[in-house]
């Protein structure tokens, strides 16, 4: 077999490698939610979207490309994502979970148009946890071209009681396809500020944020693990963490 061939060959088992990896993600995703989180935790302010939607979030951590994928599963809907160019080279098993590289935005409103919630990340890559940075206005122009809403998320992940982050998903009102990017990102500011706000108000660490639906049974902390011992003894059980039902 010549040179040429053995390329070929190459990348038929590259090709089948990502694919089988690809089939591993979803998997991975549920269990990083049930033992590295100290669960996922949603709220909608209005109905989620019935078709396709381009979906603006904040990106302030690392577990935001998980509560994307995760956003769609709990709801039953197919999903996709604008990921950087360089970033779905180098992971290219995304492209079989519905990713779609940045520089191909009609790509992109394509799948959205298909019916896929669209996760676009419109700060353009990871930020510090805060209020909304910067971003770019590509989200509103692939809502338009696809002729789909835009759904503002806002994600947030924070440690409180528990040993393990505990992840938020507060859900907006849809903006018409027309709307633009300055319209998109007011709102998705203000969800960003009232999910945080809601977590400054819950008073008890160790209790549920109030109105938060739970969506993912987190892991258990280590001291409600060990309360066996503690019952050795006459100690009560431990306390349980907002780590969902």
């Amino acid at each position: 077999m010549g040179p040429i061939g053995t390329r070929g060959v190459k990348d038929r088992v590259a090709a089948a490698f990502v694919r089988l990896v690809a089939a591993f993600v979803p998997a991975r995703i549920h269990r990083a939610f049930r033992t590295g989180t100290g669960g996922v935790w949603g709220y909608l302010e209005a109905p989620v979207p019935a078709g396709g939607a381009v979906v603006v979030a904040n990106h302030h951590s690392w577990w935001d490309a998980y509560l994307a994928w995760g956003l769609a599963v709990h709801h039953g809907r197919p999903s996709g994502a604008v990921m950087d160019d360089a970033q779905l080279d180098r992971f290219r098993f995304f492209t079989h979970l519905g990713a779609v590289p940045a520089s191909r935005p009609r790509a992109a409103a394509r799948h959205a148009a298909a019916g896929a919630w669209l996760v676009v990340f419109p700060e353009g890559g990871l930020r510090p946890a805060g209020p909304l940075g910067p971003t770019r206005p590509g989200a509103a122009a692939i809502a338009r071209w696809a002729g789909v809403p835009v759904w503002p998320v806002a994600f947030r992940a924070v440690v409180r009681g528990g040993e393990h982050p505990e992840l938020f998903v507060r859900g907006g009102t849809l903006l018409a396809a027309g709307s633009d990017a300055a319209a998109a990102d007011a709102a998705l500011a203000e969800l960003l500020e009232r999910l945080d706000g809601d977590l400054a108000a819950a008073a008890d660490p160790e209790a549920p944020v109030p109105g938060y639906e739970a969506w993912w049974q987190g892991g258990g902390r280590t001291d409600e693990r060990a309360g066996w011992v503690a019952r050795l003894w006459g100690g009560g059980p431990g306390r349980r963490a907002g780590g969902g039902a």
